[in-house]
């Protein structure tokens, strides 16, 4: 979907008219909005129903038929991985790379939305593609850089050369991509614990063109949501100050082993922190899809090909399903709050089954070892935190968002025993 000019307005026109015209009407001649719960779930769950990988370009050419790969294969592949990646090992080596890519800032003023991307990013890569040399890392990450900048920044740059560089650069981070997998395939290079390998073995029934989207998939999804959730994060630890000292009241006595066991488990005053962050901030806004059949939705019919828009937002925003949506507020996920979600379909952020983000489970360990890191090693200042407003891009993005990590004293060594968990 191409940006709006002004995304802000538009979002807000989006939600007038949803308030209006209960969740489901025309954005225009071609795209239908279905931002209420129950439909949005629906349509989701029927459209990608038996769903195969599209046929390789080679047999494309040919006018012939590749081997059929269902959907539903290739996620089963990434949940066996990721069951794996969930392990303590795997999770403290995670956290290890966040605090690299955090330690080599300490001191300097930085624009927190762009720490948070890189400390995304570089993290999560090796559970994307991992076994990289420090040169292809670096082709991965700035294609997935200048994916992102189109994403977030209003005027990231245009004309014939700013395009052929984009190209060149993403041409040369799929080498790096088929260059892994048949290595892996040849026995050049060992099979590591990370979503491409199980793709290798599928080479013969996939071909390397649908092979190289599966793993370009897993790439871009590391490549800009995570970050984006990241800086919400770091936006309410700023603005929530006595959320902050909450979740660091948790974490600070936490034992290692215990939050890296079962976080949600050992933290659950945290696991709501990010949970809420998520429901005000979900990325990606917008989705739009293609419907594959023909759908009654809300009494209005959607043919065959014809587009239709989803948000995660729209409906974590929506006051007919969430009591104070607009209010920052973890405690509505206790047990029988009472302005907690309305349905199970009311809070979606990482999307709808069975196109749901597998990577969920990862994604909020990785929100939640963000908030460990803010609690027991970094000092976050950021002056004037109430100016900083949100804008609209992809993702929500927070604006003028710049501070200085530090590394936090022990507790009782500041002035009068006392420190500060946030920083203004």
């Amino acid at each position: 979907m191409t940006t709006p000019e002004h995304p802000d307005d538009f979002l807000h026109d989006l939600r007038r008219r949803s308030a209006a015209e209960d969740g489901v009407f025309w954005v225009n001649d071609d795209l239908l909005a279905v931002f209420e719960p129950e439909a949005a779930q629906r349509i989701s769950r029927t459209n990608w129903r038996g769903f195969v990988m599209p046929d390789r370009g080679l047999d494309l050419l040919r006018g012939r038929r590749s081997p059929v790969v269902p959907w539903v294969h290739v996620r089963t592949a990434w949940l066996a991985q990721l069951h794996r990646l969930a392990d303590v090992s795997h999770r403290a080596a995670l956290t290890d790379r966040m605090r690299q890519v955090m330690d080599a800032r300490l001191g300097e003023r930085v624009d927190l939305v762009t720490l948070a991307q890189d400390t995304a990013i570089r993290s999560l890569l090796p559970c994307a593609l991992s076994g990289l040399t420090p040169r292809e890392t670096e082709w991965i990450v700035r294609d997935l850089d200048q994916k992102l900048l189109r994403l977030i920044d209003r005027s990231p740059g245009d004309g014939p050369a700013h395009r052929l560089r984009f190209a060149a650069v993403q041409a040369r981070a799929g080498l790096v991509v088929r260059r892994v997998l048949r290595a892996r395939a040849a026995g050049r290079r060992p099979r590591e614990c990370d979503l491409a390998d199980p793709f290798v073995d599928l080479l013969p029934q996939l071909g390397m063109d649908r092979a190289l989207n599966v793993v370009t998939t897993v790439l871009t999804a590391i490549g800009g949501p995570p970050g984006s959730a990241a800086a919400a994060v770091l936006y309410e630890w700023v603005r929530q100050p006595e959320w902050a000292r909450r979740v660091t009241a948790e974490l600070g006595g936490l034992d290692t082993a215990a939050f890296l066991e079962a976080p949600t488990k050992a933290a659950p005053l945290t696991h709501r922190f990010v949970k809420e962050t998520l429901r005000m901030w979900s990325p990606p806004l917008l989705l739009v899809r293609q419907a594959r059949q023909a759908f009654d939705v809300g009494g209005i019919t959607l043919d065959a090909g014809r587009g239709y828009l989803m948000s995660p937002h729209m409906i974590h925003r929506d006051h007919r399903v969430w009591k104070d949506a607009d209010t920052f507020d973890p405690d509505r996920f206790l047990a029988g709050a009472p302005h907690g979600p309305a349905g199970r379909d009311s809070y979606v952020p990482f999307g709808w089954t069975p196109k749901k983000c597998v990577g969920a489970a990862l994604g909020t360990f990785q929100l939640m070892a963000l908030c460990r890191l803010m609690s027991t090693r970094y000092h976050l200042t950021v002056p004037n935190p109430a100016r900083i407003t949100m804008a609209f891009r992809f993702a929500p993005v927070p604006q003028d968002f710049h501070g200085v990590l530090t590394p936090r004293r022990p507790s009782g060594s500041g002035p009068r025993g006392q420190h500060s968990p946030h920083g203004t």
